[in-house]
């Protein structure tokens, strides 16, 4: 394997790791705020809205983020 097809490989590889992180995350980023939306009656923009539902999907990113850079038990 030559040096240009690990690089190549390894870029793949984070955009695979990077989707995923976006496909986890982002659900989990709406679903806090529709939840918080009916439990307080506050407007998406309201920082008890806005807040929670960013740092939560940020927390969700960042550990798929880490466990797809960690990487793989296959040998």
């Amino acid at each position: 394997m030559t040096d240009a097809d690990r690089t190549d490989s390894e870029d793949s590889r984070r955009r695979v790791v990077l989707g995923y992180a976006l496909v986890f995350s982002l659900p989990v980023c709406v679903g806090v705020a529709v939840m918080l939306l009916q439990v307080t009656g506050s407007r998406p923009v309201d920082p008890i809205v806005f807040a929670p539902s960013i740092v939560l999907a940020a927390a969700v990113f960042v550990l798929v983020v880490a466990i797809g850079v960690g990487g793989s038990t296959e040998t």
